[in-house]
């Protein structure tokens, strides 16, 4: 009798002990799968959030203080055990003799010389640090800032991307200015002209697709299309640049849009709506963080 009660008993602790691995598997996949969906969230998410903080307006070239100090800022977080991984050459290490300039920052891995300049890529959107394998990672479009661990690690690579951001956001409007300069001198030969030039036939297909996206609401492909008509020629279609600035009004990028109502002005100071273009400048402005 004793000897039946002790095999049943044995049996209801190995069906116990099966059940409780059984639990503990489903956990643990429950877990994994909630990771990857996670992930795979984070990835989509990054991309378009970083798009709507990257295209937050350009401010206005820093003075060389504030830009100091934000040099000083990125080679202090870079001292720190942060790795940096060049992925075009399979590099992947802790940066020696890190040097901060104006416009680049400078370093060895594994006795290699690496450059990351400020004024490339000015228009590469950079995404926010994220999570990949227990490290958090900081993606530009050539390298990888990499440290491992969660929570602090991945806010002082939060940290790292808005001194990033901040210089390529100097170095986009000092291009701008330079871009805006040269503009007026040909706005001011276009003015001059008796004759103005004529919309070309590969201008008028670009014009004519952009004008079809906008009424579709698909502004993101008008404006790649507007702009697309105005490299073909800058000043035979000047309501191209109005036609631009409203419709990147319309995806918040305000300044860039204040930059090519301006251009608009440039080549028709006279034109019938220029009073309305300007009040659209104006209000353009106060939407622009500061």
């Amino acid at each position: 009798m004793n000897r039946s009660l002790k095999h049943q008993d044995d049996l209801l602790i190995n069906k116990i002990d099966i059940n409780m691995k059984t639990i503990r598997l489903i956990v643990i996949l429950a877990l994994a799968h909630f990771t990857i969906n996670i992930q795979a969230q984070s990835v989509q998410s990054r991309s378009s959030y970083a798009k709507k903080e990257n295209s937050i307006n350009l401010p206005e070239p820093k003075p060389a203080e504030e830009i100091g100090n934000v040099k000083a800022a990125i080679a202090e977080i870079l001292k720190d055990k942060i790795e940096i991984s060049d992925i075009s050459n399979q590099l992947i290490g802790e940066p020696e003799d890190l040097v901060v300039l104006d416009d680049r920052m400078m370093f060895k891995i594994k006795n290699q010389n690496e450059v990351i300049r400020f004024t490339e890529d000015l228009d590469y959107v950079i995404p926010p640090a994220y999570f990949r394998k227990s490290k958090s990672v900081l993606a530009l479009e050539k390298f990888e800032f990499i440290s491992k661990g969660f929570n602090s690690n991945l806010k002082r690579l939060e940290e790292l991307r808005q001194k990033l951001i901040f210089m390529q956001k100097h170095y986009k409007a000092l291009r701008n200015e330079s871009q805006r300069i040269l503009f007026e001198q040909k706005a001011a030969e276009y003015r001059a002209l008796k004759i103005k030039p004529q919309v070309s036939e590969e201008q008028r297909k670009f014009i004519v697709q952009a004008n079809a996206f906008n009424q579709q609401k698909n502004y993101v492909k008008a404006i790649e299309l507007y702009t697309k008509a105005i490299e073909v020629d800058q000043t035979a279609y000047p309501a191209g640049y109005s036609n631009l600035a409203l419709l990147l009004a319309q995806v918040n990028n305000f300044s860039a849009a204040i930059n090519y109502m301006k251009k608009y002005l440039m080549l028709e100071p006279e034109a019938t709506d220029a009073r309305s273009a300007q009040d659209k400048i104006y209000e353009w402005e106060v939407m622009i963080p500061k």
